[in-house]
């Protein structure tokens, strides 16, 4: 069966000689829901490659709080930074569900991307898209009321991750609590629970056990502002 990559990312985005040279890197690891892969203020010893599932990317507060600052999916490489600049980790990446990677040492991917430069190309350009994608998010989510913000996420999320449905709908699998979603879009785990008791009695949407569908996209649109 062929492997689906989320669109963007780098397993996307390099050819196929440059794919399958890195996927013959590292070792092929699998983590529980909830398995922490890389902590903040760790070294960075490894890259990892997203071969299956989603993690999340959680910063810390001084008072134990974890905010999710990003997800990243299947294709999508994670623990670059690190390796890349030398300095420690700046945030902790927590497998959300069920989650397959590739572990890679630094001194084998510093080779790969020495011998590969259009492979190096596309992780620069995944670089910049994570970090213009967390500045529009900040943008997007500054100035405007909670429903909007909730809103705003629901529909990236549904762009990136969504499968969409024959009559419509768009369901979103995601190991993803109603905390890690209000977290993502700047809002109380309290406003989060009103907004989606909203939205469901709206029919914009219903949610269940690891998953969201989205009965309405084009609503969802227009609450979005868009």
């Amino acid at each position: 069966m062929t492997a689906v990559w989320a669109a963007g990312s780098l397993l996307d985005t390099i050819d196929t000689v440059d794919r399958d040279a890195l996927l013959r890197l590292g070792t092929r690891r699998r983590y529980a829901d909830q398995e922490v892969l890389m902590a903040a203020g760790a070294v960075g010893d490894a890259v990892y490659m997203l071969l299956d599932g989603l993690v999340l990317v959680v910063g810390a507060t001084e008072d134990g709080e974890e905010p999710v600052l990003a997800i990243r999916a299947a294709g999508e490489v994670v623990g670059e930074l690190a390796v890349l600049d030398g300095n420690l980790r700046s945030a902790t990446v927590r497998a959300a569900g069920p989650v397959t990677a590739l572990r890679i040492a630094p001194a084998s991917f510093i080779a790969f991307l020495h011998s590969h430069p259009a492979a190096q190309l596309q992780v620069l350009r995944s670089v910049a898209r994570k970090l213009r994608s967390a500045t529009q998010r900040r943008i997007e989510t500054s100035g405007c009321d909670a429903r909007r913000r909730l809103a705003r996420v629901l529909y990236e999320l549904a762009a990136e991750y969504g499968r969409p449905r024959r009559d419509g709908a768009v369901l979103l699998e995601l190991s993803l609590s109603q905390r890690a979603l209000g977290s993502l879009a700047g809002v109380s785990v309290s406003t989060t629970e009103r907004m989606l008791a909203e939205l469901r009695a709206e029919n914009v949407l219903t949610t269940g056990y690891r998953q969201l569908l989205l009965l309405s996209p084009d609503r969802l649109t227009t609450l979005c502002g868009y």
